[in-house]
């Protein structure tokens, strides 16, 4: 093997191996956005089972190292997260 088909080797393995790094990295990503929707949704949801129970809005949830502002108004309900917010309609 020569010394060019060596280095061209090394050089092909190393792009390939930088560009799944990269997927990897951006589909991680995705894994954790989707996560903190379906985290808000819930909290949102829960919210509204609470209104219609009688009880109290709650203000502010910490789950899994992130903070969840909540309001609640009279026919919706806005979750705000550091990537997001959430608004559902309760009527």
């Amino acid at each position: 093997m020569s010394l060019i088909t060596l280095l061209f080797s090394l050089a092909l393995f190393s792009v390939l191996f930088l560009v799944f790094n990269q997927w990897t990295a951006e589909q991680r990503k995705s894994a954790v956005k989707i996560y903190q929707d379906f985290q808000a949704t819930q909290i949102a949801e829960n919210q509204a089972q609470r209104q219609f129970l009688g009880l109290a809005c709650e203000q502010l949830i910490q789950q899994n190292g992130l903070t969840f502002r909540i309001r609640c108004e009279n026919e919706r309900i806005i979750v705000r997260y550091p990537t997001s917010e959430i608004l559902i309609k309760t009527q």
